[in-house]
């Protein structure tokens, strides 16, 4: 006789990107239709309004949207000058497209260590990694908990580095009070479709308050042109679509509400989960340090158990996710690199990220709290 195991009636997803747009469906249609029937796909005025709101947003005067957050962390380097010969630090726990980008821009990334609670550049080891070749840091806000932007700068100033937030899973978090994004040089933000303001496909920004650098990235993203026909340098094609902006002007007028919604349900995690040993062993919860409000992209969990838990959650139909199994170092793309970054690999080998989105419900969060107490 087979023994099958019961499928669950109801599972909860890892993320819910179809709810999110049955919500708005009709709000969506309604700045679909005009660009279909007049065949505006590129340019124009959904590209200008949303960067427009964005910025007013932020209370900056310039953002530049780009075909993906990648482009736009490759686009910043080069505007600001990066380039062959020089180094870039970044953090050893990322994901990829953050050392990527720098490769892109004919720099190397130089790997940091990373803060044991919030994953996010350490300014100590940051200063260790410092040489004469250094011309840049790019601070990476991750999981949606900002870097601590303060300190970070301080050392920037001093060592004249240009400093280029990875805001991809940041959008309004802010640190002592400040919004992400507003604090360095240039801010690089992702709106691919599982981020907290997502696209219906790819799609990323480049926010500063320099008008000649955001001229650049404009001009480097439409193929170093400056008037038509006329191109100065060579550029590429990273313009974001009419279609993909008109969508996420929709969704900007949400996600204030979105925002407070997430921490709200990471307020429930934590409350529920502060004394839970699954496999007789506490779970560490996300850190949300003093001067920081983090806007909880994920909601990833540690333990040295990880994979056990992620097939117990499994068999109950929850989804989870590994944000991320290996340090960006120890990628066969940059040469399975490892023993160098001990916090690094410890968040690769024990993270989990659980369920949390706006669409989430509390009774869907409850089953994800009461199965993971059944582990204790």
């Amino acid at each position: 006789m087979l023994y099958c195991r019961a499928v669950p009636e109801h599972p909860i997803p890892f993320i819910d990107l179809a709810g999110v747009h049955r919500t708005l469906e009709a709000e969506i249609q309604d700045a679909l239709l005009p660009l279909l029937r007049q065949a505006a796909f590129i340019g124009g005025d959904p590209v200008r309004d949303f960067e427009r709101d964005f910025a007013a947003m932020h209370h900056m005067s310039c953002a530049v949207t780009t075909k993906s957050g990648t482009s736009a962390l490759s686009l910043a380097l080069t505007a600001m000058g990066i380039g062959p010969g020089d180094e870039v630090i970044v953090p050893a726990f990322t994901f990829i497209a953050t050392a990527a980008a720098v490769v892109h821009a004919g720099a190397v990334p130089v790997f940091v260590d990373v803060d044991p609670e919030t994953a996010c550049l350490v300014p100590d080891a940051v200063a260790l990694a410092l040489t004469e070749r250094t011309r840049a840091m790019i601070p990476v806000h991750l999981y949606g908990h900002p870097a601590p932007m303060d300190k970070l700068l301080k050392l920037a100033k001093k060592c004249e580095l240009r400093v280029l937030e990875d805001c991809a899973q940041s959008h309004l978090a802010t640190w002592q009070e400040r919004t992400v994004g507003t604090l360095g040089d240039a801010a690089a933000f992702s709106f691919y479709p599982t981020k907290n303001l997502g696209a219906a496909g790819d799609a990323g920004l480049v926010m500063t308050s320099n008008l000649e650098l955001a001229a650049r990235v404009r001009r480097l993203a439409n193929h170093g042109r400056s008037e038509h026909m006329l191109h100065v340098e060579i550029g590429q094609n990273e313009r974001l679509d009419a279609i993909q902006a008109a969508i996420l002007s929709v969704k900007l007028r949400h996600l204030s509400e979105w925002t407070e919604r997430r921490r709200a349900l990471a307020k429930r995690y934590r409350a529920a989960l502060e004394n839970c040993t699954p496999f007789g062993e506490p779970l560490t919860l996300p850190a949300e340090l003093p001067g920081a409000r983090p806007v909880y992209h994920l909601f990833t969990v540690r333990h040295s158990r990880r994979d056990a838990i992620v097939s117990a959650l499994r068999e109950t139909g929850i989804g989870t996710a590994i944000h991320y199994p290996l340090t960006v170092p120890a990628q066969p793309a940059f040469g399975e690199q490892t023993g160098r970054w001990p916090e690094a690999e410890r968040w690769a080998a024990t993270c989990l990220s659980l369920p949390l989105y706006p669409e989430l419900t509390e009774t869907q969060q409850d089953r994800v709290i009461e199965t993971l107490k059944s582990l204790n």
